[in-house]
C-alpha cells in the first residue's frame, strides 16, 4: 500500500525543515561558534523554527488559490511567504540581542526572513513534486 499524498508532503517538508534547520546552526556557527551548541537556547530556537517551516508548509499545501486575495499560488511563491512569516518571531527575537562585531542586528533580522523564505519556497516546491497539492491532499 503506498502513502497517501498528504503524508508524502508532510514527511518531505518536515524532513527538508529539520535538514535547513541544521544548515542555518551550521552557517550562523560559522560567526558565532557558541550558537552550534545544543546547550544554546538559540540552536534549539532555529532548529524548530525551520521545522515549523516545514510543517507550515506541508499544511498550506492544500491551498492553491490564497484564500484572502483569491489569486493562484505557485508551490514556490506560497512557501516563501509561509517561510518568511513563520521566520518572522525569530528575526524579531534576533533584534534584542547584542550586536556583534562582524554582523549588525538588522542584517541578522533580514537574513533570517530571507533564509526563511527561500527554505520555504524550496520545501514546497519539492513536497509539491512529491507529494502534490490542493484537493489531492484532502482525500481519505
Amino acid at each position: 500500500m503506498s502513502a497517501r499524498p498528504a503524508a508524502k508532503r508532510f514527511i518531505v517538508a518536515i524532513t527538508l525543515g529539520v535538514l535547513f534547520g541544521l544548515l542555518c546552526i551550521f552557517l550562523a556557527s560559522r560567526q558565532q561558534p557558541e550558537l552550534g551548541s545544543p546547550a544554546n537556547p538559540i540552536f534549539w530556537a532555529i532548529l524548530t523554527d525551520r521545522l515549523l517551516i516545514g510543517m507550515v508548509v506541508a499544511l498550506a499545501g492544500a491551498f492553491t488559490v490564497h484564500p484572502i486575495l483569491g489569486f493562484s499560488y505557485r508551490p514556490w511563491l506560497r512557501g516563501a511567504c509561509m517561510g518568511t512569516v513563520v521566520s518572522l518571531p525569530m528575526a524579531t527575537g534576533a533584534m534584542s540581542g547584542p550586536a556583534t562585531p562582524q554582523s549588525s542586528l538588522w542584517v541578522i533580522f533580514f537574513a533570517s526572513l530571507l533564509t526563511g523564505g527561500v527554505y520555504g519556497a524550496v520545501i514546497d516546491w519539492v513536497a509539491t513534486k512529491v507529494g502534490g497539492e490542493g484537493k489531492a491532499l484532502l482525500v481519505p
